[in-house]
């Protein structure tokens, strides 16, 4: 079976959602281990993240980090 290389797109959305994981858990002052399974726990990661990639590429890290601790809170208030 022939690897398929990634393209431009998907590794943008990939850095992307290195740099949100990375950036909420600093934020939190958690591990980025740590936020990525909290965010994986309850879907965020897809939902939130990647699949708002186009939205959410556009703000400041601050921006994007209060956005992901925001909606995981709401998630875990649940």
């Amino acid at each position: 079976m022939e690897k398929r290389e990634p393209n431009s797109a998907e590794l943008d959305r990939l850095a992307f959602t290195v740099l949100a994981i990375e950036a909420s858990a600093q934020k939190m002052g958690i591990s980025p281990s740590e936020m990525r399974r909290r965010l994986d726990k309850v879907g965020l990661i897809k939902s939130l993240i990647q699949d708002c990639y186009d939205t959410l590429h556009t703000e400041s890290r601050d921006a994007v980090a209060n956005d992901v601790i925001e909606a995981l809170k709401n998630w875990e208030r649940e």
